[in-house]
């Protein structure tokens, strides 16, 4: 624990709302200030584009991009040499397909042979991923605050504006986990922002989380899916409703499922609306009104891939991504380790840019069958099943999974024997599947919920 973080921890709840916006105060000058009024005007101009213009857009920041990392990384210097590539024969993002894949674990091992001859570092972005290893990443200053305004464009796309109250439910640590006394929240002055913590949603603390959120009256929720469902449980299971009217719910970090997205938004009133990024600013998807993730066109290139590298539609693959935008580390077609599905047909919400159909999540958290297939998005199987509050699939070999289920109500009976036939009608009738009944679901030490846990 650094000094910053110990002052926090010993200092009264009015000094912590304090520090909370001093700190708020200098990520709001380096997020939205300088050019962020241009980028975010870009933004909203790509949105309205047609697919000729978006190709056009891209194929231009893709050859500048492409140059650049050739004349100034020495990974790309090297592989381009290696395999014969010039770099002027890389114009458009079919042409993509001549680089090699490149994997997490060679950026993790050789940080600086990416990093590219004289431009300007922004900030380093640290992410352990689901290995738990560190990955470093050079952000320059266009990219950071492109993702920065990505987010706020999506917030307005859905009728919040750029400072409304907003109340957050991530994975900030404001108290320690045996403090159970209120208030459960701090307030971030800078962003008219009310931190709310996803570590102390219980039967005991609602009521406290109920009067700070009528009290202050926020316009969006945002956060993990998980907290966010914790929060609206609790509204369901103390038979109560929210003093305020959000207009909307923005999800993120997780995979959102159907059924964490029927509860909540049977409590707030009001519709969720997920959006797909990454840890290294690669790429931007934001779901429509019909749940389509729309890829952005302005922060990278989305490829969805099967494991050789080739491209699919219409079925899960691999979240391939190459950035536009970040001069200072450039990755070309980094394997992000997620698994989505790319649809081939036009949304309905009538948004040209190519759209997901699903996110399953992370490669290593969809669930493995005997004839090499990868299923995600399993929670189909808890679809028209009373009684289950939280519930998670773990995957202990080809052959065997089980299944822990939160019971919304002792009272309530749980159909093991239609939970377990739904689950093999997805995975395959060989596959050995247990349910057992639990008080509770452990959050990863981020905070974060996973509906799948691949133990292979």
């Amino acid at each position: 624990m650094n000094l910053p973080d110990t002052i926090y921890r010993i200092s009264p709840v009015w000094l912590q709302n304090t520090l909370v916006s001093l700190y708020g105060w200098k990520q709001y000058r380096r997020r939205y200030t300088g050019n962020f009024s241009s980028i975010l005007a870009a933004i909203e101009k790509a949105n309205a584009f047609k697919s000729k213009d978006t190709q056009e857009l891209q194929a231009n920041k893709l050859r500048n991009i492409i140059q650049h990392a050739a004349e100034n990384t020495p990974f790309y210097s090297n592989l381009f040499a290696e395999h014969g590539i010039s770099a002027t024969e890389i114009k458009t993002p079919d042409d993509l397909k001549r680089i090699p894949v490149l994997q997490k674990q060679l950026v993790r091992e050789n940080p600086d042979l990416f990093r590219a001859r004289g431009s300007q570092r922004y900030l380093t972005q640290n992410t352990s991923g689901s290995t738990g290893t560190p990955l470093s990443l050079e952000v320059d200053e266009s990219t950071y605050k492109t993702a920065m305004a990505l987010v706020v464009n999506h917030e307005q796309s859905h009728g919040v504006n750029f400072g409304e109250r907003r109340a957050t439910l991530a994975g900030r640590m404001l108290k320690p986990i045996d403090d159970n006394k209120p208030p459960f929240s701090r307030f971030n002055k800078a962003e008219n922002q009310l931190l709310v913590s996803s570590y102390h949603i219980n039967e005991n603390n609602f009521r406290s989380y109920e009067s700070e959120l009528n009290a202050f009256q926020p316009r969006l929720i945002i956060g993990y899916p998980s907290a966010i469902y914790d929060l609206a449980s609790e509204y369901q299971a103390q038979k109560t409703t929210p003093g305020f009217n959000p207009a909307i719910i923005v999800t993120n970090s997780e995979t959102l499922t159907e059924w964490q997205r029927e509860t909540i938004e049977s409590v707030f009133k009001c519709r969720v609306f997920d959006y797909y990024g990454t840890a290294e600013y690669l790429v931007f998807a934001s779901q429509c009104i019909h749940h389509g993730y729309h890829i952005d066109p302005t922060l990278g290139i989305l490829e969805i891939t099967t494991s050789d590298g080739t491209p699919v539609v219409d079925r899960p693959g691999n979240v391939v991504a190459t950035t536009l935008c970040n001069y200072a580390m450039p990755l070309i077609r980094y394997q992000i380790g997620d698994c989505a599905t790319l649809s081939s047909t036009p949304c309905d919400c009538g948004n040209s840019h190519p759209h997901l159909s699903s996110i399953e999540g992370r490669i290593d958290d969809v669930i493995l069958t005997k004839d090499n297939k990868r299923i995600g998005r399993i929670d189909h199987i808890f679809k028209g099943l009373s009684g289950i509050r939280e519930a998670q699939v773990i995957q202990e070999s080809l052959e065997r999974c089980h299944i822990s289920v939160v019971p919304a109500d002792k009272e309530e009976c749980v159909d093991v024997d239609a939970l377990i036939k739904n689950m093999k009608a997805r995975v395959g009738s060989n596959m050995h599947v247990k349910v057992e009944f639990t008080e509770s679901i452990p959050k990863g030490a981020n905070g974060k919920f996973k509906s799948v846990i691949n133990q292979m």
